[in-house]
Protein backbone atom coordinates (compact mmCIF):
# COMPACT_ATOMS: atom_id res chain seq x y z
CA UNK A 1 0.00 0.00 0.00
CA UNK A 2 1.28 3.45 -0.90
CA UNK A 3 2.14 5.94 1.85
CA UNK A 4 -0.41 8.40 0.44
CA UNK A 5 -3.24 5.83 0.55
CA UNK A 6 -2.30 4.65 4.05
CA UNK A 7 -2.18 8.24 5.34
CA UNK A 8 -5.59 9.01 3.76
CA UNK A 9 -7.20 5.95 5.34
CA UNK A 10 -5.78 6.65 8.78
CA UNK A 11 -6.69 10.33 8.55
CA UNK A 12 -10.28 9.62 7.47
CA UNK A 13 -10.71 6.89 10.10
CA UNK A 14 -9.49 9.15 12.91
CA UNK A 15 -11.64 12.03 11.63
CA UNK A 16 -14.78 9.83 11.52
CA UNK A 17 -14.14 8.47 15.02
CA UNK A 18 -13.57 11.95 16.47
CA UNK A 19 -16.68 13.38 14.83
CA UNK A 20 -18.84 10.44 15.88
CA UNK A 21 -17.71 10.72 19.48
CA UNK A 22 -18.11 14.51 19.39
CA UNK A 23 -21.58 14.22 17.84
CA UNK A 24 -22.77 11.73 20.45
CA UNK A 25 -21.38 13.90 23.27
CA UNK A 26 -22.88 17.04 21.71
CA UNK A 27 -26.28 15.35 21.31
CA UNK A 28 -26.50 14.33 24.97
CA UNK A 29 -25.15 17.68 26.17
CA UNK A 30 -27.63 19.61 24.02
CA UNK A 31 -30.54 17.44 25.12
CA UNK A 32 -29.51 17.88 28.74
CA UNK A 33 -29.41 21.66 28.36
CA UNK A 34 -32.80 21.79 26.62
CA UNK A 35 -34.41 19.51 29.22
CA UNK A 36 -32.97 21.74 31.93
CA UNK A 37 -34.62 24.73 30.29
CA UNK A 38 -37.99 22.91 30.24
CA UNK A 39 -37.51 21.90 33.88
CA UNK A 40 -36.76 25.51 34.78
CA UNK A 41 -39.99 26.57 33.08
CA UNK A 42 -41.90 23.89 35.00
CA UNK A 43 -40.40 25.08 38.29
CA UNK A 44 -41.59 28.62 37.48
CA UNK A 45 -45.11 27.28 36.92
CA UNK A 46 -44.89 25.51 40.29
CA UNK A 47 -43.93 28.73 42.07
CA UNK A 48 -46.73 30.63 40.37
CA UNK A 49 -49.31 28.00 41.42
CA UNK A 50 -47.99 27.98 44.99
CA UNK A 51 -48.09 31.79 45.13
CA UNK A 52 -51.68 31.86 43.82
CA UNK A 53 -52.86 29.25 46.39
CA UNK A 54 -51.09 31.08 49.21
CA UNK A 55 -52.82 34.32 48.23
CA UNK A 56 -56.33 33.00 47.45
CA UNK A 57 -56.41 29.74 49.45
CA UNK A 58 -57.82 27.94 46.42
CA UNK A 59 -56.58 26.31 43.26
CA UNK A 60 -56.14 28.45 40.18
CA UNK A 61 -58.37 27.93 37.21
CA UNK A 62 -57.00 25.38 34.73
CA UNK A 63 -56.55 26.97 31.31
CA UNK A 64 -56.06 24.92 28.16
CA UNK A 65 -52.76 25.87 26.60
CA UNK A 66 -51.33 24.08 23.52
CA UNK A 67 -47.93 23.19 24.96
CA UNK A 68 -48.86 23.13 28.66
CA UNK A 69 -51.36 21.14 30.72
CA UNK A 70 -52.02 21.61 34.49
CA UNK A 71 -53.96 19.06 36.52
CA UNK A 72 -54.89 18.79 40.21
CA UNK A 73 -55.80 15.42 41.69
CA UNK A 74 -56.95 15.01 45.34
CA UNK A 75 -54.36 13.03 47.29
CA UNK A 76 -54.05 11.36 50.66
CA UNK A 77 -50.26 11.28 50.76
CA UNK A 78 -47.98 14.26 50.43
CA UNK A 79 -45.11 14.30 47.94
CA UNK A 80 -42.19 15.35 50.10
CA UNK A 81 -39.96 16.33 47.13
CA UNK A 82 -41.02 17.29 43.67
CA UNK A 83 -39.84 15.13 40.80
CA UNK A 84 -39.77 15.17 37.01
CA UNK A 85 -40.70 12.57 34.38
CA UNK A 86 -40.51 12.27 30.62
CA UNK A 87 -43.42 10.30 29.17
CA UNK A 88 -44.73 9.46 25.70
CA UNK A 89 -47.98 11.12 24.66
CA UNK A 90 -50.35 11.47 21.70
CA UNK A 91 -51.32 14.83 20.22
CA UNK A 92 -54.98 14.65 19.17
CA UNK A 93 -54.77 17.79 17.05
CA UNK A 94 -51.57 16.92 15.20
CA UNK A 95 -52.40 13.21 15.14
CA UNK A 96 -48.86 12.22 16.06
CA UNK A 97 -46.91 10.84 18.95
CA UNK A 98 -44.68 13.08 21.03
CA UNK A 99 -42.98 13.27 24.41
CA UNK A 100 -43.94 15.46 27.36
CA UNK A 101 -42.03 16.59 30.43
CA UNK A 102 -43.94 16.60 33.74
CA UNK A 103 -43.35 17.95 37.24
CA UNK A 104 -45.17 16.43 40.23
CA UNK A 105 -45.58 18.20 43.59
CA UNK A 106 -48.05 18.43 46.47
CA UNK A 107 -50.12 21.50 47.31
CA UNK A 108 -52.84 22.14 49.92
CA UNK A 109 -55.81 24.41 49.21
CA UNK A 110 -58.98 24.72 51.30
CA UNK A 111 -57.99 21.95 53.74
CA UNK A 112 -57.57 19.54 50.82
CA UNK A 113 -54.28 17.99 49.71
CA UNK A 114 -53.74 17.82 45.98
CA UNK A 115 -51.11 16.35 43.68
CA UNK A 116 -50.35 18.97 41.07
CA UNK A 117 -49.01 17.98 37.67
CA UNK A 118 -47.67 20.42 35.12
CA UNK A 119 -46.91 18.95 31.66
CA UNK A 120 -45.03 20.62 28.84
CA UNK A 121 -44.50 19.31 25.31
CA UNK A 122 -40.96 18.41 24.26
CA UNK A 123 -41.74 18.68 20.56
CA UNK A 124 -39.82 21.93 20.12
CA UNK A 125 -36.91 20.47 22.04
CA UNK A 126 -36.92 17.39 19.81
CA UNK A 127 -37.10 19.55 16.68
CA UNK A 128 -34.09 21.55 17.82
CA UNK A 129 -32.22 18.33 18.60
CA UNK A 130 -33.07 16.85 15.20
CA UNK A 131 -32.00 20.03 13.45
CA UNK A 132 -28.70 20.05 15.30
CA UNK A 133 -28.12 16.37 14.47
CA UNK A 134 -28.91 17.02 10.81
CA UNK A 135 -26.56 19.98 10.70
CA UNK A 136 -23.83 18.01 12.50
CA UNK A 137 -24.20 15.08 10.09
CA UNK A 138 -24.05 17.38 7.07
CA UNK A 139 -20.98 19.08 8.57
CA UNK A 140 -19.25 15.74 9.15
CA UNK A 141 -19.93 14.61 5.59
CA UNK A 142 -18.73 17.96 4.22
CA UNK A 143 -15.53 17.80 6.26
CA UNK A 144 -14.88 14.18 5.23
CA UNK A 145 -15.39 14.98 1.55
CA UNK A 146 -13.19 18.06 1.88
CA UNK A 147 -10.49 16.04 3.66
CA UNK A 148 -10.63 13.37 0.97
CA UNK A 149 -10.31 15.96 -1.80
CA UNK A 150 -7.48 17.73 0.02
CA UNK A 151 -5.62 14.46 0.51
CA UNK A 152 -6.22 13.44 -3.08
CA UNK A 153 -5.17 16.63 -4.83
CA UNK A 154 -3.21 18.90 -2.49
CA UNK A 155 -1.18 16.20 -0.72
CA UNK A 156 -0.62 14.38 -3.99
CA UNK A 157 0.78 17.60 -5.40
CA UNK A 158 2.95 18.11 -2.31
CA UNK A 159 4.36 14.56 -2.61
CA UNK A 160 5.00 14.84 -6.35
CA UNK A 161 8.71 15.79 -5.89
CA UNK A 162 9.19 12.59 -3.88
CA UNK A 163 7.75 10.40 -6.63
CA UNK A 164 9.73 12.31 -9.26
CA UNK A 165 12.92 11.62 -7.30
CA UNK A 166 11.86 7.98 -6.96
CA UNK A 167 11.41 7.65 -10.74
CA UNK A 168 14.78 9.32 -11.31
CA UNK A 169 16.45 6.85 -8.94
CA UNK A 170 14.66 3.94 -10.62
CA UNK A 171 16.24 4.91 -13.95
CA UNK A 172 19.66 5.49 -12.40
CA UNK A 173 22.50 3.29 -13.65
CA UNK A 174 25.99 3.16 -12.20
CA UNK A 175 27.59 3.00 -15.63
CA UNK A 176 26.01 6.26 -16.81
CA UNK A 177 28.14 9.38 -16.71
CA UNK A 178 27.24 12.81 -15.39
CA UNK A 179 25.58 14.01 -12.21
CA UNK A 180 22.08 12.79 -11.44
CA UNK A 181 19.54 15.61 -11.89
CA UNK A 182 16.32 15.80 -9.88
CA UNK A 183 13.27 17.97 -10.72
CA UNK A 184 13.28 21.32 -8.92
CA UNK A 185 11.19 21.69 -5.74
CA UNK A 186 10.64 24.42 -3.14
CA UNK A 187 9.98 22.04 -0.20
CA UNK A 188 12.91 22.02 2.20
CA UNK A 189 12.66 18.31 3.14
CA UNK A 190 12.69 17.21 -0.50
CA UNK A 191 15.54 19.59 -1.30
CA UNK A 192 17.61 17.92 1.45
CA UNK A 193 16.58 14.47 0.16
CA UNK A 194 17.56 15.32 -3.44
CA UNK A 195 20.91 16.75 -2.35
CA UNK A 196 21.61 13.65 -0.27
CA UNK A 197 20.71 11.37 -3.17
CA UNK A 198 22.94 13.37 -5.51
CA UNK A 199 25.89 12.97 -3.14
CA UNK A 200 25.22 9.25 -2.64
CA UNK A 201 24.80 8.48 -6.35
CA UNK A 202 27.84 10.59 -7.23
CA UNK A 203 29.95 8.65 -4.74
CA UNK A 204 28.54 5.35 -6.04
CA UNK A 205 29.41 6.31 -9.63
CA UNK A 206 32.93 7.27 -8.57
CA UNK A 207 33.40 4.01 -6.64
CA UNK A 208 32.05 2.08 -9.62
CA UNK A 209 34.53 3.72 -11.97
CA UNK A 210 37.39 2.98 -9.57
CA UNK A 211 36.30 -0.65 -9.25
CA UNK A 212 35.91 -0.96 -12.99
CA UNK A 213 39.40 0.42 -13.55
CA UNK A 214 40.77 -1.96 -10.92
CA UNK A 215 39.07 -4.90 -12.63
CA UNK A 216 40.49 -3.96 -16.00
CA UNK A 217 43.98 -3.32 -14.62
CA UNK A 218 43.98 -6.48 -12.52
CA UNK A 219 42.90 -8.50 -15.54
CA UNK A 220 46.03 -7.44 -17.39
CA UNK A 221 48.52 -7.11 -14.56
CA UNK A 222 47.81 -10.51 -12.96
CA UNK A 223 47.65 -12.49 -16.17
CA UNK A 224 51.15 -11.51 -17.25
CA UNK A 225 53.09 -12.68 -14.16
CA UNK A 226 50.97 -15.82 -13.96
CA UNK A 227 51.78 -16.63 -17.60
CA UNK A 228 55.51 -16.05 -16.93
CA UNK A 229 55.42 -18.32 -13.87
CA UNK A 230 53.68 -21.08 -15.82
CA UNK A 231 56.19 -20.73 -18.66
CA UNK A 232 59.15 -21.04 -16.28
CA UNK A 233 57.55 -24.01 -14.55
CA UNK A 234 57.02 -25.74 -17.91
CA UNK A 235 60.72 -25.31 -18.65
CA UNK A 236 61.64 -26.77 -15.26
CA UNK A 237 59.29 -29.73 -15.74
CA UNK A 238 61.05 -30.59 -19.00
CA UNK A 239 64.50 -30.42 -17.37
CA UNK A 240 65.85 -33.99 -17.15
CA UNK A 241 68.41 -33.03 -14.53
CA UNK A 242 65.77 -32.60 -11.84
CA UNK A 243 65.48 -35.28 -9.25
CA UNK A 244 62.20 -37.07 -8.71
CA UNK A 245 61.46 -35.03 -5.58
CA UNK A 246 62.23 -31.76 -7.38
CA UNK A 247 60.09 -32.77 -10.35
CA UNK A 248 57.13 -33.52 -8.09
CA UNK A 249 57.57 -30.18 -6.33
CA UNK A 250 57.59 -28.31 -9.64
CA UNK A 251 54.49 -30.17 -10.86
CA UNK A 252 52.71 -29.35 -7.61
CA UNK A 253 53.62 -25.68 -8.03
CA UNK A 254 52.40 -25.79 -11.64
CA UNK A 255 49.03 -27.16 -10.52
CA UNK A 256 48.78 -24.43 -7.87
CA UNK A 257 49.51 -21.75 -10.49
CA UNK A 258 46.86 -23.24 -12.79
CA UNK A 259 44.31 -23.11 -9.97
CA UNK A 260 45.36 -19.53 -9.20
CA UNK A 261 44.89 -18.61 -12.87
CA UNK A 262 41.39 -20.11 -12.92
CA UNK A 263 40.55 -18.42 -9.64
CA UNK A 264 41.75 -15.06 -10.93
CA UNK A 265 39.70 -15.49 -14.09
CA UNK A 266 36.56 -16.43 -12.10
CA UNK A 267 36.86 -13.55 -9.64
CA UNK A 268 37.39 -11.03 -12.42
CA UNK A 269 34.42 -12.47 -14.26
CA UNK A 270 32.22 -12.10 -11.15
CA UNK A 271 33.36 -8.50 -10.73
CA UNK A 272 32.54 -7.71 -14.37
CA UNK A 273 29.07 -9.28 -14.06
CA UNK A 274 28.31 -7.38 -10.86
CA UNK A 275 29.55 -4.15 -12.44
CA UNK A 276 27.18 -4.71 -15.38
CA UNK A 277 29.97 -4.83 -17.92
CA UNK A 278 27.88 -7.37 -19.87
CA UNK A 279 24.86 -5.10 -20.19
CA UNK A 280 24.46 -5.50 -23.96
CA UNK A 281 21.90 -8.20 -24.78
CA UNK A 282 20.55 -9.83 -27.91
CA UNK A 283 18.43 -12.89 -28.80
CA UNK A 284 20.55 -16.00 -28.23
CA UNK A 285 19.70 -19.29 -29.94
CA UNK A 286 20.03 -21.50 -26.87
CA UNK A 287 19.56 -24.74 -28.80
CA UNK A 288 22.45 -23.95 -31.14
CA UNK A 289 24.59 -22.64 -28.28
CA UNK A 290 23.91 -25.78 -26.20
CA UNK A 291 24.70 -28.15 -29.09
CA UNK A 292 28.00 -26.34 -29.70
CA UNK A 293 28.93 -26.57 -26.03
CA UNK A 294 27.99 -30.28 -25.86
CA UNK A 295 30.22 -30.92 -28.87
CA UNK A 296 33.13 -29.24 -27.09
CA UNK A 297 32.64 -31.56 -24.11
CA UNK A 298 32.31 -34.67 -26.28
CA UNK A 299 35.82 -36.01 -25.66
CA UNK A 300 35.47 -35.43 -21.92
CA UNK A 301 32.18 -37.38 -21.87
CA UNK A 302 33.78 -40.26 -23.71
CA UNK A 303 36.89 -40.32 -21.53
CA UNK A 304 34.65 -40.72 -18.45
CA UNK A 305 32.27 -43.15 -20.19
CA UNK A 306 29.32 -40.84 -19.44
CA UNK A 307 25.95 -41.30 -21.13
CA UNK A 308 24.42 -38.05 -22.38
CA UNK A 309 20.67 -37.63 -22.97
CA UNK A 310 19.46 -34.44 -24.66
CA UNK A 311 16.02 -33.06 -25.50
CA UNK A 312 16.43 -29.63 -27.04
CA UNK A 313 13.77 -27.32 -28.47
CA UNK A 314 14.33 -24.23 -30.61
CA UNK A 315 14.45 -21.38 -28.07
CA UNK A 316 15.67 -17.77 -28.31
CA UNK A 317 16.59 -16.12 -25.00
CA UNK A 318 17.32 -12.42 -24.53
CA UNK A 319 20.70 -12.16 -22.78
CA UNK A 320 24.35 -11.36 -23.31
CA UNK A 321 25.88 -13.96 -25.71
CA UNK A 322 29.14 -14.14 -23.75
CA UNK A 323 27.26 -14.76 -20.51
CA UNK A 324 25.14 -17.44 -22.19
CA UNK A 325 28.34 -19.24 -23.22
CA UNK A 326 29.78 -18.98 -19.69
CA UNK A 327 26.50 -20.14 -18.18
CA UNK A 328 26.39 -23.31 -20.28
CA UNK A 329 30.10 -23.97 -19.74
CA UNK A 330 29.76 -23.77 -15.95
CA UNK A 331 26.61 -25.91 -15.80
CA UNK A 332 28.14 -28.66 -17.97
CA UNK A 333 31.50 -28.46 -16.19
CA UNK A 334 29.72 -28.79 -12.86
CA UNK A 335 27.80 -31.84 -14.12
CA UNK A 336 31.00 -33.40 -15.49
CA UNK A 337 32.93 -32.83 -12.25
CA UNK A 338 30.29 -34.37 -9.96
CA UNK A 339 29.24 -37.35 -12.11
CA UNK A 340 30.95 -40.63 -11.39
CA UNK A 341 32.47 -42.65 -14.24
CA UNK A 342 29.74 -44.52 -16.11
CA UNK A 343 26.98 -42.17 -14.94
CA UNK A 344 24.66 -40.19 -17.13
CA UNK A 345 23.82 -36.50 -17.73
CA UNK A 346 20.45 -35.17 -18.97
CA UNK A 347 20.13 -31.81 -20.74
CA UNK A 348 16.58 -30.57 -21.44
CA UNK A 349 15.76 -27.26 -23.12
CA UNK A 350 12.30 -25.82 -23.73
CA UNK A 351 10.70 -22.39 -23.92
CA UNK A 352 10.35 -22.14 -20.13
CA UNK A 353 13.65 -23.48 -18.83
CA UNK A 354 17.01 -25.16 -19.28
CA UNK A 355 17.61 -28.20 -17.10
CA UNK A 356 20.96 -29.97 -16.53
CA UNK A 357 20.80 -33.15 -14.43
CA UNK A 358 23.53 -35.57 -13.46
CA UNK A 359 23.81 -38.82 -11.53
CA UNK A 360 24.44 -38.18 -7.84
CA UNK A 361 27.24 -39.94 -6.00
CA UNK A 362 25.91 -38.90 -2.60
CA UNK A 363 23.11 -37.04 -0.88
CA UNK A 364 21.43 -33.77 -1.88
CA UNK A 365 23.52 -30.60 -1.78
CA UNK A 366 23.06 -27.95 0.89
CA UNK A 367 20.82 -25.43 -0.85
CA UNK A 368 21.44 -22.70 1.74
CA UNK A 369 25.14 -22.36 0.79
CA UNK A 370 25.10 -23.78 -2.71
CA UNK A 371 25.44 -20.48 -4.59
CA UNK A 372 27.81 -18.88 -2.08
CA UNK A 373 31.32 -18.03 -3.20
CA UNK A 374 34.03 -20.59 -2.42
CA UNK A 375 31.48 -23.11 -1.15
CA UNK A 376 32.64 -26.56 -2.26
CA UNK A 377 31.21 -30.01 -1.53
CA UNK A 378 33.57 -32.65 -0.16
CA UNK A 379 33.95 -34.13 -3.62
CA UNK A 380 34.77 -30.83 -5.31
CA UNK A 381 38.26 -31.92 -6.32
CA UNK A 382 40.05 -29.19 -8.26
CA UNK A 383 37.10 -26.80 -8.27
CA UNK A 384 37.48 -23.33 -6.78
CA UNK A 385 33.90 -23.04 -5.49
CA UNK A 386 32.92 -20.20 -7.83
CA UNK A 387 31.17 -22.07 -10.65
CA UNK A 388 27.64 -22.03 -9.20
CA UNK A 389 28.15 -18.53 -7.83
CA UNK A 390 28.91 -17.35 -11.37
CA UNK A 391 25.80 -19.16 -12.62
CA UNK A 392 23.70 -17.34 -10.00
CA UNK A 393 25.21 -13.95 -10.88
CA UNK A 394 24.61 -14.50 -14.60
CA UNK A 395 20.97 -15.42 -13.95
CA UNK A 396 20.45 -12.36 -11.74
CA UNK A 397 22.05 -10.07 -14.32
CA UNK A 398 19.96 -11.59 -17.13
CA UNK A 399 16.64 -11.58 -15.28
CA UNK A 400 16.46 -15.39 -14.97
CA UNK A 401 16.26 -17.65 -11.91
CA UNK A 402 18.28 -20.73 -11.00
CA UNK A 403 16.93 -23.46 -8.73
CA UNK A 404 18.24 -26.82 -7.51
CA UNK A 405 16.36 -30.09 -7.06
CA UNK A 406 17.36 -33.55 -5.91
CA UNK A 407 15.16 -36.33 -7.21
CA UNK A 408 15.62 -40.02 -7.98
CA UNK A 409 19.33 -39.84 -7.11
CA UNK A 410 19.86 -36.99 -9.59
CA UNK A 411 21.18 -33.47 -9.06
CA UNK A 412 19.16 -31.08 -11.20
CA UNK A 413 19.88 -27.40 -11.91
CA UNK A 414 17.05 -25.49 -13.60
CA UNK A 415 17.41 -22.10 -15.31
CA UNK A 416 13.94 -20.54 -15.70
CA UNK A 417 13.66 -17.92 -18.44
Amino acid sequence: MKLFARYTRINLLITVIIFLLASVAFYFLLRYVLIEQVDASLRIEQREIEAYVQTHNRLPEVLSVKDQVITFVPATKEIKKRYFKTLPSYDEEEKEREHIRQIFFSIQAGNQLYTATVSKSLEETNEITRSVILISTATIILILVSTLLINRFILQKLWRPFYNALNTMREFRLEQSGQLLFPATDIDEFIVMNNTLQLATGKAQNDYQLLKEFTENASHELQTPLAIIRSKLDILIQDEKLSEAQSMAVQSADKAVQRLTRLNHSLLLLAKIENRQFAATSPVNMKQKTEEKLLQFQELWESRHLIIHTLLEEVNVEMNPALADILLNNLLSNALRYTATGGHIDVVLNKQQLSVSNTASGEALQTAQMFSRFHKPVSAGEGNGLGLSIVKQICDASGHTVTYRFSENMHQFIISF
